[in-house]
């Protein structure tokens, strides 16, 4: 039962929207738009945010910059936090000392809309199943479909335009999981649970108490998926009042999805339905594979016809920027891998890959440990070459595995990469660590590494 209310409280209630990203300013609009007095906080400077500022093209009551005061928190009825803005920070500690209530836009937009979630989350695979499930629902479910959160389309820009008898899918993070207090998904998805963002979690024991969040207000009505190949996931079914389902690429499983002799099979009661052959998906590897039981198991739980189902994964050809073959020269295929951002990721991309590797890592450290992978690194690749501030400590994690060199620049990696690749072999992207570095986002960082390429000869 929703307890905030939000839609018969906003107007005339001062807001503040902390962290002016994209979802911040998107959280600003539609806050506008209901009667708030929106007071805008970056810790960006005035000069810093000139382009934010002329991209605000809403009544804003005041900025504050340079900082997240404290004594910002006396002045507020109400705190949006974006994803990227740490729980902790001390204004929204006091916030939260005060009963000022501080959400992130995750619960921003549940409380501003009808529409049922599905709601995807996990470590690795967000983005693509998260894709794959709105694809497929995409004129096979009445009403409107939309695929927003996480994967870059902010929350607040589509919830609100939606119905009871519309459907919004949605990629969320443990940084959005984080700040919810309502926030019910008619579908929870939980992909896959391993060490990323401990820099801001800390232990693992944190990230795994925001990843299960998502199944924290769902009921008996609500139905969760879980891979039953995971173990953190599989710990959801302890703690859910929902419905579960689950898919597996290891074992038949009660209810849900999995592959039995390269087959999709659905299981639904008594009744089995062989869906259609995991031979014929495009993108290759396990970790896709897996992807797609998930979406199936959602897709199929709402109703969509197997054939319909079966369609759609069949044609997906992947995602820019995840696994995305760039180019073959000289025998030599290019791979983009940059969002993977995470060792399960990067482990992933070397288990789809059939080729040696020459493998481009580094960026700005989340709390990885690469123990997981050493053997494979030492079984798969040729080369590492290191790029980012981390170059030393994957230098030590790999010392005696396999040869390394550094390079100062995207352009250098692709060049001493190429020089090392043997006909036959990929150079694989995959960085395993976040972008911020040399780079404003993995986006940037993906087209870098295909300007790298396409100018290779």
């Amino acid at each position: 039962m929703t307890t905030l209310n939000l839609r018969e409280r906003l107007n005339g209630t001062t807001v503040a929207v902390i962290g002016l990203g994209r979802s911040g300013l998107a959280a600003g609009m539609v806050l506008a738009e209901r009667g708030a007095n929106v007071v805008l906080n970056d810790s960006r400077n005035n000069a810093q945010l000139g382009a934010v500022r002329e991209a605000a093209e809403f009544p804003v009551l005041g900025w504050v910059t340079g900082g997240h005061p404290v004594e910002l928190a006396e002045k507020v009825d109400l705190i949006v936090v974006s994803p990227g803005v740490p729980y902790d920070l001390p204004m929204l500690v006091a916030a939260r000392d005060r009963n000022i209530p501080t959400i992130g836009e995750l619960e921003l937009a549940y409380q501003l809309t009808n529409a049922p979630f599905v709601a995807i989350t996990g470590t690795k695979g967000k983005t693509t199943t998260t894709t794959l499930v709105g694809r497929v629902l995409d004129g096979n479910v009445s009403g409107t479909v939309r695929v927003a959160g996480n994967i870059g389309i902010p929350l607040t820009m589509e919830a609100p335009r939606l119905t009871e008898h519309d459907t919004l899918v949605a990629e969320v993070s443990s940084f959005q999981l984080e700040s919810i207090v309502d926030f019910r998904p008619r579908i929870g998805v939980m992909l896959n649970l391993s060490a990323d963002h401990l820099d801001r979690h800390v232990t693992m024991e944190a990230y795994l108490a925001a990843k299960r969040r998502l199944t924290e207000n769902q009921t008996a009505d609500d139905l969760l998926i879980l891979n039953d190949d995971d173990e953190a996931s599989r710990s959801f079914a302890e703690i859910t009042k929902a419905k579960i389902r689950r898919f597996s690429l290891e074992r038949p499983v009660g209810e849900g999805a999995f592959i039995r002799d390269a087959a999709f099979v659905w299981r639904d009661g008594s009744r089995e339905t062989v869906v259609g052959s995991a031979d014929d998906l495009r993108v290759p590897g396990r970790h896709f594979t897996a992807n797609a039981l998930a979406a199936l198991s959602a897709a199929l739980s709402m109703g969509v016809s197997p054939d319909a189902a079966m369609a759609t994964l069949r044609d997906f050809e992947g995602l820019p920027h995840t696994y995305e073959t760039v180019r073959v020269l000289n025998g030599v295929r290019y791979v983009n891998d940059t969002k993977a951002t995470n060792v399960a990721a990067v482990t992933a991309a070397l288990n789809a890959t059939s080729e040696r590797v020459v493998l481009i890592m580094g960026g700005v450290d989340k709390g990885n440990e690469y123990d997981e992978l050493v053997s494979l690194v030492g079984e798969k690749a040729r080369h590492l070459t290191l790029l980012g501030p981390n170059v030393a400590r994957l230098e030590a994690a790999f010392q005696g595995i396999v040869p390394t060199s550094r390079a100062a620049s995207m352009r250098e990696a692709v060049q001493l990469s190429a020089k090392i690749a043997q006909s036959g072999d990929c150079v694989l992207m995959s960085p395993g660590h976040a972008s911020f570095d040399l780079f404003t986002d993995w986006k940037e960082r993906g087209n870098a590494f295909r300007e790298a390429v396409n100018e290779l000869s």
